[in-house]
């Protein structure tokens, strides 16, 4: 009946209850997983603490030695080299006309802009060798008093890049137009 090499033949007293054997519990998937993930961060944080690893350069070529040219042959030595004229200078011949150093934009006449008047004041100007204007005269009228005055001080204010021949700022002569369009200045004045 009770069976001493049993251990679970054995009498209990009787205010316990009978012990049964408890399945063994196995670990987790998940602490698996975080285990593995741990893993890899602290695998992770080692690898990019090292220093960045620099391919081996390569030595030098020694001094007196010369590469060869690509077709197996050495070069000529230097007393037999064909001799090459320094580069020419750069032409100084610079040759430019001259042209406004910022787009010329007069403001609209008042009473040009009541009577909605609208027109293109085509102007000669005189530009000096420092790109200011001297004589400036109406080439084309616009038929508006107000809209020529217009233009005329702009032009007048204007800064101009001066003519360029030979590389030398010149005294020139330009036409420049000056246009005044209603649908354009509504636009500007939003």
């Amino acid at each position: 009946m009770n069976d001493p090499r049993n251990p679970d033949d054995v009498r209990r007293p009787t205010g316990e209850p009978p012990r049964e054997s408890l399945p063994r519990k196995s670990s987790s998937p998940l602490l698996w997983i975080l285990l593995l993930i741990a893993l890899v961060a602290i695998g992770w944080y080692f690898y990019s603490q090292r220093g960045p690893v620099n391919a081996p350069e390569a030595p030098p070529t020694p001094i007196g030695t010369t590469p060869e040219i690509g077709d197996g042959t050495a070069p000529p030595p230097a007393s037999e080299r064909p001799r090459r004229d320094p580069a020419p200078a750069p032409s100084t011949g610079v040759t430019r006309d001259a042209s406004p150093m910022m787009p010329i934009e007069p403001g609209y006449p008042a009473a040009a802009l009541r009577a909605r008047e609208e027109g293109l004041v085509m102007l000669r100007a005189t530009v000096d060798e420092e790109g200011r204007t001297a004589d400036i005269e109406i080439i084309e009228s616009s038929r508006s008093r107000e809209l020529d005055r217009a233009a005329l001080a702009a032009v007048r204010d204007a800064r101009f890049s001066p003519a360029m021949r030979n590389g030398k700022a010149i005294a020139s002569t330009v036409q420049v137009p000056v246009d005044f369009r209603l649908d354009a200045n509504a636009s500007a004045q939003r």
